[in-house]
Parts: C-alpha cells; structure tokens; sequence
C-alpha cells in the first residue's frame, strides 16, 4: 500500500506490517517522522494519536492464506486452483477498498491509502493463474467429452472394432 498526505506518499507498509499490527509512525518515512517527532512534542493529542494502532492484522490474513491455499490447490486439481485464486484474487481488492474506510473510521481522514506496485503485481498474476486454470479446466473438459464420443460410437459398432 501507499499511504499518502497531501498527495506525498509517506509510508509503504508491506503485508507483513500489517499482520503484524502498525502504528502509523512505525512506516513512515524519515523526513515525515522528524515532522510528527516535532508534533508530538507540542501537542500530546498527537502522540496519542500515533500510537493507537492501525487495525487491519485480521483483515490481511484471509487474504494471505488464500493465495497459499492457490498455491497449494494447483498441484491437486484447476478446480480448486481455480476457486482459490479467484477467492485472493476478490479478497486481496475488498481489504484494498476497505481498508481506506478503517483508516478513516479510525481519525486517519487525512491519509490517502492505495494499492502499491506489489497489489498489481499479485493481482496481475492472480489473473494469469485463473486464465491457466480455466485453460486446463476447459482442455480437460473436451478431451472427456471427445472420448465419451468415440466410446458411444464404438459401442454402437461392435463389428467395426474387431
């Protein structure tokens, strides 16, 4: 994620930061964080403010155990692949577009949060995954319905096999 003031990207907090439960001033940037220094030394509001944690560790971790569980399924079955990667794939954006709201809900109203290269990055793999997978899925499906065929036409000519 990107996390923006006045249009100034401040942090980049990565998945593990926020499993693992940031306060705003533990991603912020070393010019940003000498500003908030000399804030909270004049206003003790603003100390307690970026101190509270950003609550969003329980969010990221669905996400974060579907795209293992993609992984995992597409050594097993597309099916399953499939389902999983779609599962990260619409999980991963609904904590994008929500987490902005949490932001906000907590008094953060004057960050802008939004996806950082890596959210592309997963997403635009994500994509090639499930075209994969349906690839397979529809290959298979074909192949099945192509043998079904020349069974049936084999059982209705028994004489021509022999």
């Amino acid at each position: 994620m990107n996390v923006s003031c006045s249009e100034k990207v401040v942090a980049e907090p990565n998945v593990y930061e926020f499993i693992s439960g940031v306060t705003p001033e533990t991603v912020l940037d070393e010019e940003t964080s000498k500003a908030v220094n000399e804030m909270k030394e004049k206003d003790p509001r603003v100390k307690a403010f970026f101190e509270q944690p950003i609550k969003t560790s329980r969010a990221i971790i669905p996400v974060a155990v579907a795209v293992a569980l993609a992984a995992a399924c597409a050594f097993i079955t597309p099916v399953g692949s499939l389902a999983m990667a779609l599962a990260a794939f619409a999980s991963l954006w609904v904590f994008i577009y929500n987490l902005s709201a949490t932001i906000v809900r907590q008094h953060y109203d004057f960050l802008t949060v939004e996806p950082a290269v890596g959210a592309y990055c997963i997403s635009f793999l994500l994509v090639i995954g499930i075209a994969m997978d349906l690839a397979v899925i529809i290959k298979n499906y074909r192949l099945n319905k192509q043998k079904q065929k020349e069974e049936n036409t084999q059982d209705h000519h028994p004489s021509e096999s022999k």
